[in-house]
């Protein structure tokens, strides 16, 4: 090979990798996902094409069993296991397909990349700045008896500085008897407030919900996190699960089971 060949095969092969580099690794981490997510007992969503989707047909559902999930319990990792759905129920099977007992809040998926779920603490709320705020914008009293007043401190934007997540409600009291129930989530960043979920309405037995947040996690592998909102319902009513996105200015209803 002459050495004028070996310059031209040189600069191709440095084109070709400088082109990777640039244009080759963006594509693989922007390519497609496909993700199937499980959230306790009662909710099944399919992610691809950008796209969610609600698994509630029970052909479908069946299709899902004997699949390996990698399953998490309070949001740590609890290993990768068969699941199989049973009598509107979750069950975990390893290698022998010998059943495996799962305790605590079950997350599991399976997907073509790696989905990264983020363990939290709530803890109980003790500062009621922004509590009494939103009430008053919502025209609740500031003195209002709640069942629930927890607070979330997680960096959602991947920014360093952790938001504050709150979460209210006077839903399920057992001691005293409002005319109104409400749950209301909210965050605060930056010293202002934005809604993720608001649910007020009249008193009648057995109404209302109470919410937690269930997990953070990474959907899009671009460390910015979206979370997953619970809420509880009176007696054998399933919960409703909510998998919220911070959208710049406000949070996006991405899916929900109900």
């Amino acid at each position: 090979m002459s050495s004028r060949y070996k310059v031209i095969t040189i600069i191709l092969v440095v084109y070709l990798v400088v082109f990777f580099l640039i244009y080759g690794l963006s594509n693989i981490k922007n390519g497609q996902r496909d993700l199937t997510l499980l959230v306790g007992d009662n909710t099944v969503w399919d992610y691809s094409n950008k796209s969610w989707l609600n698994i509630t047909r029970e052909e479908t559902l069946d299709s899902l069993n004997w699949q390996e999930y990698k399953v998490f319990l309070d949001n740590k990792y609890f290993g990768e296991y068969s699941m199989w759905y049973d009598d509107n129920k979750w069950y975990a099977f390893n290698s022998n397909k010998t059943a495996v007992k799962m305790e605590g809040e079950l997350i599991a998926y399976k997907a073509n990349y790696d989905l990264k779920i983020k363990e939290f603490e709530t803890k109980e709320n003790n500062n009621n700045t922004y509590v009494h705020q939103v009430l008053k914008d919502n025209n609740l009293s500031t003195s209002s008896q709640m069942t629930v007043n927890n607070v979330v401190n997680f960096d959602i934007d991947d920014d360093g500085v952790e938001e504050q997540f709150y979460v209210i409600s006077n839903a399920f009291a057992s001691d005293f008897y409002p005319d109104t129930i409400f749950s209301i989530v909210f965050m605060v960043k930056e010293e202002k407030v934005y809604s993720m979920y608001t649910n007020i309405e009249k008193a009648n037995y057995g109404n209302g919900c109470k919410p937690y947040i269930r997990t953070f996690l990474d959907i899009n592998d671009d460390d910015k996190h979206e979370l997953i909102l619970t809420c509880a319902k009176y007696s054998v009513q399933e919960p409703e699960d909510m998998l919220f996105q911070l959208n710049k200015e406000k949070f996006d209803l991405l899916i929900s089971n109900q």
